[in-house]
């Protein structure tokens, strides 16, 4: 970490001025949420990152300290850590944090389990809150967590940092009012349910969207999707995880005219029914001087996919037809009045969970088979 002795002092104004900007723009509300990004350092937490090109941006470097330090307290995500060549850990855009804190509606005194630490940041602003008694956060890489632990401490604050699977909590320490997971989940492990007090809830990332999602019962339970999308790596249960698909050889079929326009593949309403209906897919864009899509190429990992052309004609090759999966999602999604994620909400029990459109007895999909 950077000894500058100025540092302190110029990242403290930094953090004043990113409070104000999430502040003037509704994404921070409470006040008790406001001294905590106030008081917390991100800059410790995160003295380094990669930049779009895979270059490290350091507290330490004399070349990139002020991009470094300019950046650490702008409202973006920060690629914190990369696993062959591809990024697998980040700094969340502090807006994004700020809206997941808010909605999970703590009250002094509430006992908070993270799952998914990364560089601590958020875990220190939940320390700060409730105190460092009541956050537990988990992490299955020992070395992050190991390094949020040093940083954590750093700063001041020591809340339980331990490494493990985050599908299975923790249960030394359940039950838990709160659970907060910074990673995408493609269902909610019955596990985190489990540690949860009768009145408890999870805020998760399921699919491309919030999910706040209240206990009813000991494996049953119910939520609603919150408005705005929520792009998160995915839940990482070993080294290996968290990395893209490789993207396997473009179809060598004949295209036929698609239904679905390039421009609605970037509409964050219609990706976050995709990622629910179809989920799992990696995409690459072919992009105009506008940066508006104008072809695709979608992918699966059971080796499904889709190239879609600049002309509107798309092929398929693998062993499902990936696009016209994607074009019966495109029916739904008109079809409902181009609904967005708040429009959606979620039901557990025992069986299965199943993300509904509007109400329960709506259209839905499965998100355990």
């Amino acid at each position: 970490m950077s000894t500058d002795p100025g540092l302190g002092q110029e990242a403290a104004q930094l953090r004043a001025k990113l409070v104000r900007t999430l502040t003037d723009a509704g994404d921070l509300t409470d006040p008790a949420w406001q001294a905590a990004f106030e008081a917390v350092p991100r800059h410790a937490c995160v003295p380094c990152f990669y930049d779009h090109a895979g270059r490290t941006i350091a507290a330490d470097d004399p070349e990139t300290r002020d991009q470094w330090l300019t950046a650490v307290h702008e409202n973006r995500q920060l690629v914190t850590r990369r696993t062959a060549g591809s990024a697998t850990s980040s700094s969340s855009m502090p807006s994004l944090m700020a809206t997941m804190l808010e909605a999970l509606q703590v009250a002094d005194g509430m006992r908070v389990l993270e799952v998914g630490t990364g560089t601590g940041y958020n875990a220190a602003l939940l320390a700060h809150r409730l105190g460092d008694d009541n956050v537990v956060t988990v992490d299955v890489s020992p070395d992050i967590a190991g390094l949020a632990r040093e940083r954590l401490a750093a700063i001041g604050h020591q809340p339980l940092v331990v490494t493990g699977d985050g599908a299975f909590g923790w249960p030394d320490k359940a039950p838990y009012d709160r659970i907060i997971v910074t990673c995408r989940l493609r269902a909610v492990p019955p596990a985190l349910l489990r540690q949860l007090t009768e009145a408890g809830c999870i805020l998760a990332p399921l699919g491309n969207a919030l999910a706040r999602i209240h206990r009813t019962g000991e494996r049953t339970a119910e939520g609603v999707f919150l408005p705005g999308g929520a792009f998160f790596m995915p839940l990482r249960r070993g080294a290996d995880d968290g990395q893209p698909t490789r993207r396997p050889g473009l179809p060598d079929t004949a295209g036929r005219p698609g239904r679905l326009p390039a421009a609605l593949i970037a509409d964050n309403d219609f990706r976050f029914l995709v990622s629910i209906a179809v989920p799992g897919l990696t995409w690459q864009y072919d992009l105009d001087e506008e940066r508006k899509p104008t072809g695709a190429r979608v992918w699966a990992p059971d080796g499904s996919r889709a190239d879609l052309k600049a002309d509107g004609t798309v092929a398929e090759a693998g062993p499902r037809n990936l696009w016209s999966l994607l074009e019966g999602a495109y029916d739904t999604f008109l079809g409902a009045g181009r609904p967005g994620p708040e429009r959606y909400g979620v039901t557990i029990d025992a069986d299965a969970q199943r993300v509904w459109l509007d109400s329960p007895r709506g259209p839905g999909w499965n998100l355990t088979h």
